[in-house]
């Protein structure tokens, strides 16, 4: 193990070589006076560097197509520091020439500005004769060859921003307001049908059978968000029965006298 350490293996490799735990592998290289810290970082160090060298043509070759080191060190499974001092050892001038092209061809992929937007869009809307919508523009925008929508939202800050700095306004979309059926009170009224034609508060499940199929009824997801947890939809029930009960004897009362 201290020889291994000494060449810059990791603990997680002690671990699967030898079936050990990482704490167990750290303990009995402290116990037996494995490597100082400053010696197993260079190690680790060395041993990085010459896993890049040894893969130094699929590095070269990602690095001379403007693949970014850090970008080729995942690809690869290698790290960044050791591929960057790998390329900065091994790339010749033909390599550095290769990549300045590589990227010269990247840079030289078709950018619009502001007029090509603008001008696109205004192309659209009089082929549609009328301001197009985000689907619309893209749809078009594929057969013309004009600026994606994607590059539209982002170059100009969105769809609405796009239209009005082509001098369109955006297309209005009707509210869609409707009054809520079951506000709290239609939801009591129901419940308290249900309630006097069982002759009991009915659990969830009792209450969805029991208004099963009944449009004059709401579902048990609509009073639970109308009016709050079952349970304390049972409470209140009870408590408004048992305020109602004096009220109805004392009634009854002077009814019989």
């Amino acid at each position: 193990m201290q020889t291994l350490r000494e060449q810059g293996w990791s603990l997680d490799e002690f671990a699967l070589r030898f079936s050990v735990s990482r704490e167990r592998v750290r303990q009995i290289l402290r116990a037996h006076g494995g490597p100082a810290p400053q010696d197993i970082a260079a190690a680790r160090r060395r041993r990085a560097e010459h896993e890049a060298e040894a893969r130094v043509d699929e590095l070269l070759s990602r690095w001379r197509a403007g693949v970014q080191p850090r970008v080729a060190a995942g690809e690869l499974g290698l790290q960044a520091a050791a591929c960057r001092s790998t390329i900065e050892r091994f790339a010749t001038d033909a390599d550095h020439a290769a990549r300045k092209a590589s990227m010269a061809g990247a840079r030289s992929v078709q950018t619009y500005s502001d007029r090509d937007i603008i001008l696109a869009l205004v192309s659209v809307a009089t082929r549609v004769t009328r301001v197009p919508s985000a689907k619309e523009y893209a749809a078009h925008a594929r057969e013309l060859g004009y600026p994606s929508l994607p590059t539209v939202l982002n170059r100009m800050g969105g769809w609405t921003h796009a239209l009005r700095a082509a001098g369109m306004a955006p297309l209005s979309v009707p509210s869609r307001t409707r009054a809520r059926r079951w506000n709290e009170d239609a939801c009591w009224a129901a419940l308290r049908t249900v309630v006097g034609e069982l002759g009991e508060m009915p659990s969830v499940l009792a209450y969805e059978r029991h208004a099963a199929g009944r449009a004059e009824l709401p579902s048990s997801a609509t009073l639970r968000n109308r009016l709050g947890r079952w349970t304390s939809i049972t409470t209140q029930l009870a408590a408004q029965a048992r305020l109602a009960q004096p009220r109805e004897s004392s009634a009854g009362v002077a009814f019989g006298a």
